[in-house]
């Protein structure tokens, strides 16, 4: 957790913007394999990027969920 409240608040800002650029960018993904490809990218699981984008009020899928789903994938 970064101790200064700006630098969180890029963080978040960032996890948005490329959350909505994935979406674009592959619209035949599924919300969950967004968040995924995200998470990748920021070094955070999916939970946290799942917690973050519901901060501003993106419709994603609930905590258990992404758990469920992320956890088959990696058992595959």
């Amino acid at each position: 957790m970064a101790r200064n409240q700006s630098l969180t608040n890029q963080r978040n800002n960032f996890i948005r913007l490329r959350f909505t650029h994935h979406r674009k960018k592959n619209p035949k993904w599924t919300v969950i394999a967004v968040i995924e490809e995200v998470a990748v990218e920021v070094y955070l699981s999916p939970n946290t990027v799942t917690k973050i984008l519901k901060e501003y009020d993106v419709p994603v899928p609930s905590k258990d969920t992404v758990t469920k789903y992320t956890r088959q994938n990696h058992l595959s």
